[in-house]
């Protein structure tokens, strides 16, 4: 079971990656699901960064307060978590919960109808055909989500900063810059990436091995979202370690 499990997903990861590599590049598929992914998530992406900022500064503003009778340093300890963690993980899930989901509700649909085993009677490569749009689509969406997550979340942080606690914007800013450098910016774009990666291949994973009907559907879409989650959170770890170490 393990080993099937193991060669499915080396199977789906090798070919959408070979497909990378050698095409057939199906840049209006790819086009097609970067508007689904990415125009369609923009007001939840929006919505859940702006009060993620406000959040995030009035927490910090507080244990500052009462630990150190002082507010003075919120821009860099606000702006170091928004850059590093915050801005990155906020539209990655909300992504495995959107996209992630209804990929595996697609793909598993196709599954128990049998349009897949149509598509490789028509000598149809099914991860060429499903996976690899996503993929791409997927990995471009996620990162740029993610610099736009950043800078909303951070200018409501700004906001949040020069009304309550007396910041003017340029105070802020100026108390912000020592505390951030360009690996930090490029530490989210990879992060970002990388996050975009998993999602669709974990999702078309479950939707390739669904089974058991409308039922099967459901149970292959939650046990998407989970793994889908939990490896997002341990490479998160992984990741924010490795640039540690460099930065």
């Amino acid at each position: 079971m393990l080993f099937s499990i193991f060669e499915d997903i080396c199977q789906i990861t090798v070919g959408t990656l070979r497909t990378c590599i050698r095409g057939p590049y199906r840049r209006r598929e790819i086009f097609a699901h970067m508007a689904n992914m990415g125009i369609e998530s923009l007001p939840m992406i929006l919505i859940a960064t702006a009060f993620a900022g406000l959040v995030v500064t009035s927490e910090i503003a507080f244990h500052m307060d009462v630990a150190m009778h002082t507010v003075e340093m919120i821009p860099g300890f606000s702006g170091q978590f928004i850059f590093r963690e915050l801005g990155v993980m906020i539209p990655a899930l909300l992504l495995v919960a959107k996209v992630g989901a209804s990929t595996t509700a697609e793909i598993s649909s196709m599954k128990i109808t049998e349009q897949i085993d149509a598509l490789r009677l028509l000598k149809i490569n099914a991860v060429e055909y499903l996976v690899y749009p996503r993929f791409v689509a997927s990995i471009v969406v996620v990162a740029c989500l993610t610099l736009l997550s950043i800078f909303v979340t951070l200018t409501c942080a700004i906001a949040f900063a020069v009304t309550k606690h007396g910041f003017s914007v340029m105070e802020y800013l100026n108390a912000l810059g020592p505390f951030l450098a360009t690996i930090d910016v490029v530490c989210a774009v990879v992060k970002g990436a990388v996050f975009g990666a998993v999602i669709p291949l974990v999702s078309c994973f479950y939707g390739f091995r669904c089974a058991g009907g409308a039922e099967g559907v459901g149970t292959a879409t939650t046990n998407s979202v989970v793994t889908s989650t939990v490896i997002i959170i341990v490479l998160d770890f992984l990741l924010t370690y490795t640039f540690s170490l460099i930065m």
